[in-house]
Order: C-alpha cells, then sequence, then structure tokens
C-alpha cells in the first residue's frame, strides 16, 4: 500500500491544474503558495489527519492554492453598508460623497485641465481650481487646499511661526485623533508651543501676559471629538482677533469640522464655522473636507491674502497639495453649498436632516419583510469629531442575536452593524434607500 505522502502531488503539477493557471498571478507567487499548501497537506498526514489521496488531493489542493492567493490580491478596499447610525464614521471614511462629487472624480480620473490654463493654453495652477467657491462661501479674502487638516496646520505652522512660539489655551492642546497631538505638530513644524490658563479656563489677560518679542501667532483649537462642561471659561475669537492684530502677531483657528451650515436648525449644538471666524478675524482659519463639509480628504485653508500667499509658496506645498480627483470631489461638493442643495444632495446633512418619523417608517418596513426583529427608539450620533455627544432621534430594528454582526461583516457587501444588549441594531439613518435591498437580503439568507 502506498504511503500517503508519496500521494502527494508536486509542486508543478499544481501549477498545471486548470484552477490554478488561470489565476495570471506572477509565477513565483503562485508556486510559493503551492510549496505552502503541500506543506500544509504533509503535516496532517504526519498527525493522521490527512484527506483522500490522488485526484481528489490534488483538486482540493488547487482550490486551496486558489483561493489563498484571490483573497490575498483582492481589493482590499471595499463599499460597505453603514447601519450604525454613526453620521460620520471614521473607521468606515467618514463622509460619504454626494454622486455628483463621485461622478466628477471618475471625470477627472482621465486627462484634466489640473494644471493648464485652456484660455491661454500655458501652464496654471491646480489652487485655481477651488479658489473662487471656498472664498464665496466663507468671505475670506484667500484660500488653499491641502490633503488634510492636520497638514494645514502643520502647513501653516511652519511657514509662520518656524522657530518662534505659538501661544495655545492649555485646554487646546488636544490630541486629534489617531495619535497625533497638537503639541506634537507643533514641535514637528518647529514651532514652540507656549500654553496659557487652564484646562477649564483661559482669559484674554492670559494670552496678553504670555506675548514676548518671539511670540508668532496665536492659536485657537476647536475641541470637535471632545467637550468640557462646567466651571468654564473661553476667550471669544473677536477678543483673540484683537489682542492679535494690537500685538502685530497672526491668528490661526483650527475649527476642526468645518461646518458650513448652522447645526442648530437640526437640533444640534451649535457649531463653529468657517464663515464666522473669518468675520472675527482670524487670518488663517483651518478646517476638514470630510467631516461635517461632507466632502472628500482634504485640509482647507482661507483668510486674509497676506496670510495665505507664504503657504503657497512654502516648499512644504507639494508635499501636501491634493490630487486631482480629490480637487474635482471638493469642487462638486462645495457647488450642492453654492446651489442651497447641501441638505438634499450631500448624503452627511441628508442624513442629519432625516426625521425620526420617516425613520421609523423605513424601521418597520424592514421588520415587516424579514418577519422578525423590534422596532425600537433609538438616537444617532453625529461622529467623527464632530458635535462630541451630540445625537440625532431615530429608530432602529433590534434583532436578538448578537453572532449576527459577524456574520454580516462577512456579507457582499459587508453590513456594519451596532452591537447592543446581546444583540444588534440596524439604524437606516445611514443606510442609502439603494442599499435596503442588498440589506435585507442578506439579514434573509442568515
Amino acid at each position: 500500500m502506498t504511503h500517503p505522502l508519496r500521494s502527494l502531488p508536486s509542486v508543478d503539477r499544481v501549477l498545471s491544474h486548470p484552477r490554478v493557471r488561470e489565476l495570471r498571478l506572477p509565477g513565483e507567487v503562485v508556486a510559493d503558495a503551492a510549496r505552502e499548501e503541500i506543506e500544509r497537506v504533509r503535516a496532517a498526514i504526519l498527525v493522521d489527519k490527512a484527506g483522500e489521496a490522488g485526484e481528489t488531493q490534488i483538486d482540493s489542493l488547487a482550490s486551496a492554492v486558489a483561493e489563498r492567493l484571490t483573497a490575498a490580491f483582492a481589493a482590499s478596499l471595499r463599499q460597505v453598508i453603514n447601519a450604525t447610525g454613526v453620521v460620520i464614521h471614521t473607521n468606515l471614511g467618514r463622509a460619504p460623497l454626494s454622486d455628483a462629487a463621485a461622478a466628477a472624480m471618475r471625470e477627472a480620473s482621465l486627462y484634466s485641465n489640473l494644471e493648464f490654463d485652456l484660455a491661454s493654453g500655458s501652464r496654471g495652477s491646480r489652487a485655481h481650481h477651488l479658489d473662487a467657491p471656498l472664498r464665496a462661501l466663507t468671505g475670506a479674502e484667500a484660500a488653499l487646499v491641502v490633503n488634510n487638516n492636520a497638514a494645514a496646520l502643520y502647513l501653516a505652522l511652519a511657514a509662520h511661526a518656524g522657530g518662534r512660539e505659538v501661544i495655545v489655551s492649555r485646554g487646546q492642546a488636544v490630541e486629534i485623533g489617531g495619535g497625533f497631538r497638537i503639541p506634537d505638530v507643533l514641535r514637528q513644524s518647529g514651532a514652540a508651543l507656549v500654553e496659557v490658563g487652564t484646562t477649564n479656563r483661559t482669559r484674554a489677560a492670559d494670552y496678553e501676559a504670555a506675548i514676548t518679542g518671539e511670540s508668532a501667532a496665536l492659536l485657537r483649537v476647536h475641541s470637535s471629538n471632545f467637550r468640557i462642561v462646567g466651571f468654564t471659561e473661553e476667550t471669544p475669537l473677536a477678543e483673540l482677533g484683537r489682542i492679535a492684530r494690537e500685538r502685530e502677531l497672526l491668528l490661526m483657528d483650527d475649527i476642526g469640522s468645518g461646518c458650513l451650515l448652522e447645526t442648530r436648525d437640526y437640533g444640534l449644538t451649535h457649531e463653529p464655522t468657517p464663515q464666522e471666524s473669518v468675520a472675527a478675524g482670524a487670518d488663517l482659519t483651518l478646517f476638514s473636507g470630510d467631516k461635517l463639509l461632507g466632502g472628500p480628504q482634504a485640509g482647507i485653508i482661507v483668510g486674509r491674502e497676506a496670510a495665505v500667499a507664504p503657504l503657497r509658496s512654502h516648499p512644504l506645498m507639494r508635499a501636501l497639495r491634493p490630487d486631482k480627483t480629490t480637487i474635482a470631489a471638493l469642487a462638486a461638493t462645495l457647488g450642492h453649498y453654492l446651489r442651497g442643495e447641501a441638505e438634499a444632495e450631500i448624503p452627511v446633512w441628508r442624513m442629519i436632516a432625516a426625521e425620526s418619523e420617516a425613520l421609523r417608517e423605513r424601521a418597520e418596513s424592514w421588520r415587516a419583510q424579514l418577519g422578525r426583529g423590534e422596532v425600537a427608539a433609538g438616537e444617532s450620533p453625529i461622529g467623527g469629531g464632530s458635535l462630541p455627544g451630540e445625537t440625532r432621534p431615530t429608530y432602529v430594528l433590534r434583532l436578538p442575536d448578537a453572532s449576527l454582526a459577524q456574520r454580516l461583516r462577512a456579507c457582499d457587501p459587508p453590513i456594519i452593524a451596532r452591537v447592543m444588549d446581546d444583540g444588534i441594531q440596524l439604524d437606516p439613518r445611514t443606510v442609502a434607500p439603494r442599499q435596503e435591498e442588498a440589506l435585507l437580503e442578506a439579514l434573509r439568507a442568515l
């Protein structure tokens, strides 16, 4: 009787199998996978756990190699269905783009006039495409866009405060996410951090007392991912502007989320806006593109021309500039605001604006179609470093089986649910209507 080890096929035989040949991957990559699978089966034989020998073994080995390599080289970045109710979900890509923004990215993915002046036929500037809409929306003299808001702050500090002091309230020397901290950004930019006041109270006099001949700027950082309540005091931005002008310093205002609409209209706490910051006298206002603005990842800088101009020519600008698809998506997103259609067209604002009664109807429809679950009142967090602790009332479909969360993540497309009280809940606020059928099909199958 032939020993099972002798029945193991050679690497060449596995490579010649039709399942493996159709992979069309580099030969050495496939050969390595075949060796590893053969070694796995050999180890199983040695502990008496081998499968059948002969043709069945070569077929199963070839299938294992094909499945391993298909999984390894499949695109890992995938669309998911966000059923958590968290509107700006950092782990799920923050703000979803509008249809117009996605279409603009596709259009710009071919050749474009990114840095070409169509009128003169000469070299143009990529900054030109976003300057006019940003100035119109914020009231600023000038605008510039980089690849994220941390980069915007880094560039502003490096250009205006390298080797000099920047004065920040102690309560605003915050961590902005992912382990990145304002003191670290200042240090890397070459600026020296001068903290004033206390964690909960900083007055105008604290800033004034800290100013020296080495001071370059006052910096305000909005606490967009946490809130301090109780015995607190913060110096108004207009007062900081007065101090900066009198002492000939720059005032930088990092407002974080880039909210262009009034959040109080949706039952939420007021979120600082770029237009308010500019009007209050900030020389540079910095904010993100992919939070409450509802666009692609970007760091947006607006302010006085004299303060923005040095950033355009700074050596860091080439390393931090956005690509053509980001510019296209951001321009399309800003267009929604200019036309007064942000609430209808930008997914973040459409979700925030959705009323609980309409969401209850959707959740009830899901329950009826599935024939199981319970519809209950809930809260949808805004999330994503915007409006900390703020929620909108919603209705969710609850299913009493926490194991469904993992099984839903294995669906195509993956579905991300919220695990609550030994079960899961699905919030229609963050599920696009066109995704509903895929969601319900997956739940029926499970």
